[in-house]
């Protein structure tokens, strides 16, 4: 039997299959190869109406150039002849639906034709710019804003952390290139190439041709071993080729053959050998790899006419043949990003060029994937609020003002999804995002609309709002599988917790079960740490990764395992009710042992708070220190612990364990260790005033626990218990509004 199984959590998932439907139709099959240098048949049988096909010599992905009529299909795979014996996989079914989207992308020869006979073909064509720059208007006294915000030239210096005695300055690095490229020499070339201003066009060349004297190897250098990071050749792989191509104009031969254009060259070249060293059409889930296949096609589509016309058409395909089924690897149909919010709200954003380029040039959009057409409403659960953390994973703590870095916390997520996807209130909480931004940061190639934009920001005004969508943002009980994220909200209080299918692993921490709980936008309960200066400090590996850093009990100790995909959450229980939610979580997976079952139940009632049971089963007696935190100002107060806001944003908060009411919290405060280095400009947006509440409970093979975070001055609720706790059966009453609740 031929084993489909994945072997790496960065692999490639099977699909179509029942855990991964099909997206588009036809979709893109994809399936892990665990044997070297294997070629198979695959065979597809439309379980409907008897017909079948096979294809010969094949490798994943393998990709249709038709549509496949509705119905229930079966695939398999055979290993293609050699010297192993044949080997056959189980029959996978997957169903074609009405409601998925026609996903045919253009071939190469039929976007370079239709750029054929222009001058300019990279988002927008000449004929565009009137109406481009009539819808702009509000835009560009931001954009002439930001220009003013450039560095000077003479700033500009090749990265040195390379040096000995310069590593610490890596972050350093990574910020001016994102300061000295992603931002202005993208503003001044934007400004060059719609509103036609030469001087900006000639900054943007004098810096052009400046990154255009750096060497590509060492820390500008995007191929492995990556010695001192790949960001800085991230950044130019990003943006260079679009900027060759809108400052053309301004350029002269000698500048463009023998300066500019060898060095874009040697950027496609090392992204294409970079993908090729991390087999990425096997391996999708390298975080950075990932942006690299947009940029590859810019690159295929910049120079076609300027370098070999069969080397580009090979970097536009792998981008073509990689967007049309691999990617998005770590954003679900469900539109949700498994990395969390903070990589969400970029790394939905590196494609846009690329994405907007092709429709562009042809009747064809990528964006009819479903992830990019449900994307929206998870952006509008857990990125676009207002609060100074968006749990989880790596990059919680940033903010869209952040002097951490700039703009990769989105400063506008909503940009392109909304217009396309949403309705009136959609636009008008974009427009507001919008309205608050001063100066661009980091993703500005998505500002300025391109003419399909412009034809959905005026058709999105003109959609209302359903009443079901409105009534359902002010008692929300949303469930993202595939990111494994839930929100909950009662009027202005919304729960956030995470139960994730991927594990504890990349930029994921050992806090399956883990909660965010906040009051008209006002932290209350919030995961703590950072990365600290660097990615990889000791703040980071030791604190922020770990449990002991989140909403989370300890065992014994200790935490959830870490860097392991088989530290699963599930839900086992999610029900709303008149006035409150239920969920039920299983984190039996998420601890080694001695924990055999962990279930745990929240509770968020309006106008109440919220309530967490904790059922632990183990193999052998443990303490358990029962741990939350918060930004707030604490007080202990009896068995409780009061959270008040200094600012008087929303009124206080009591915590308190119900279930041992004679155990007291510790508090403790900050961290130990600097969040940033002195003498360089980084440094972290984590605030230190945080505290963690800590009640240390007896050892013992079960342990049911039952805290609160309630309002203060509210009843707590009491405990009846109806059957063996072993059985994980409470009945909590909560006397304040007369609920019976059975978790």
């Amino acid at each position: 039997m031929l084993n489909l199984s994945r072997t790496h959590d960065f692999q490639v998932h099977l699909s179509p299959s029942p855990e991964y439907p099909a997206a588009v139709n036809p979709p893109s099959f994809n399936w892990p190869e665990n044997i070297e240098s294997q070629q198979y048949n695959l065979e597809l049988k439309n379980i409907s109406n008897g017909y079948s096909c096979d294809w010969q010599k094949v490798n994943s992905p393998m990709q249709l150039s038709f549509e496949l009529p509705l119905g229930q299909y079966q695939w398999r795979l055979v290993t293609a002849s050699g010297d192993e014996p044949e080997q056959v996989s189980e029959w996978v079914e997957f169903e074609i639906t009405e409601a998925l989207s026609s996903y045919i992308a253009p071939t190469t020869k039929e976007l370079f034709e239709q750029c054929d006979g222009r001058e300019q073909w990279l988002m927008y064509f000449d004929e565009d710019i009137d109406a481009v720059k009539k819808q702009s208007a509000d835009i560009y006294p931001k954009l002439k804003h930001t220009a003013t915000l450039s560095v000077p030239m003479s700033q500009i210096t090749y990265p040195k952390h390379y040096q000995r005695g310069q590593e610490e300055g890596k972050r350093e690095a990574i910020a001016n290139a994102r300061l000295w490229i992603d931002r202005d020499l993208m503003t001044h070339a934007l400004l060059y190439r719609v509103w036609g201003e030469e001087v900006h066009g000639l900054e943007a060349v004098e810096r052009l041709l400046q990154f255009a004297e750096w060497s590509m190897e060492g820390p500008a250098s995007l191929l492995r071993p990556c010695t001192w990071g790949d960001e800085v050749g991230c950044s130019l792989a990003r943006n260079l080729f679009l900027a060759y191509h809108w400052l053309s104009p301004l350029l002269n031969e000698n500048e463009k053959g023998l300066f500019i254009r060898p060095m874009l060259i040697r950027i496609a070249r090392q992204i294409s050998e970079r993908l090729e060293q991390d087999e990425f059409i096997q391996y999708p889930g390298h975080s950075h790899t990932s942006r690299l296949p947009a940029y590859l096609g810019l690159a295929g589509l910049a120079l076609y006419r300027e370098h070999d016309r069969e080397e580009c058409e090979k970097w536009l395909s792998e981008a073509l043949t990689i967007y049309r089924g691999i990617l998005p690897f770590y954003g679900g149909i469900d539109g949700s990003w498994v990395e969390g919010p903070f990589y969400a709200s970029t790394y939905s954003k590196w494609y846009h060029p690329f994405f907007l380029s092709v429709e562009r040039l042809s009747d064809f959009s990528f964006y009819e994937h479903p992830f990019y057409q449900n994307f929206l409403t998870f952006a509008r659960d857990f990125i676009a609020p207002e609060q100074d953390i968006h749990p989880f994973g790596d990059g919680f703590w940033c903010r869209r003002d952040g002097k951490e870095w700039p703009g990769f916390f989105s400063q506008n997520p909503l940009r392109i999804y909304a217009v396309r996807f949403g309705d009136q209130v959609d636009y008008q909480q974009s427009q507001a995002l919008e309205s608050s931004i001063t100066d661009y940061r980091l993703h500005l190639l998505d500002v300025i609309p391109t003419i399909k934009q412009i034809e959905f920001n005026q058709a999105v005004q003109s959609k209302k709002a359903d009443e079901k969508k409105l009534t359902e943002l002010q008692a929300l009980n949303h469930y993202y599988y595939h990111a494994g994220l839930g929100k909950l909200t009662q009027q202005q209080m919304a729960l956030y917790y995470r139960a994730s299918p991927f594990g504890n692993s990349s930029h994921r921490h050992g806090d399956q079960g883990n909660i965010g709980f906040f009051d008209n936008d006002v932290d209350i309960l919030v995961p703590t740490g950072s990365y600290g200066y660097r990615f990889g400090s000791k703040h980071h590996s030791e604190w922020t990764r770990h449990t002991i850093a989140h909403n989370l009990p300890l065992v014994g100790g200790q935490g959830q395992t870490l860097d392991d995909q088989s530290a699963i959450a599930r839900i086992v229980d999610r029900r709303t009710e008149t006035d409150y939610h239920v969920i039920t979580l299983d984190l039996s997976d998420t601890y080694a042992e001695p924990v055999e079952r962990f279930h745990r139940t929240f509770v968020l009632l309006e106008n109440y708070g919220l309530i967490i049971v904790d059922f632990i089963l183990l193999t052998e007696a443990k303490a358990l220190n029962w741990r939350l935190h918060s930004p707030l100002d604490t007080t202990l107060s009896d068995d409780s612990v009061v959270l008040s806001d200094s600012a008087q944003r929303i009124k206080p908060y009591k915590c308190s364990l119900v279930s041992h009411s004679g155990v007291p919290a510790t508090l403790e405060h900050g961290y130990e260790g600097e969040l940033s280095i002195p003498d360089r400009a980084i440094e972290s947006d984590a605030s230190k005033d945080v505290v963690h509440l800590d009640w240390a409970l007896p050892e013992g093979r079960e342990h049911l626990v039952v805290g609160c975070c309630i309002r203060e001055g509210l009843e707590l609720p009491q405990i009846r218990y109806l059957k063996d706790a072993t059985e994980a059966k409470t009945v909590i009453e909560l006397k304040i509004q007369g609920y019976l609740i059975t978790v």
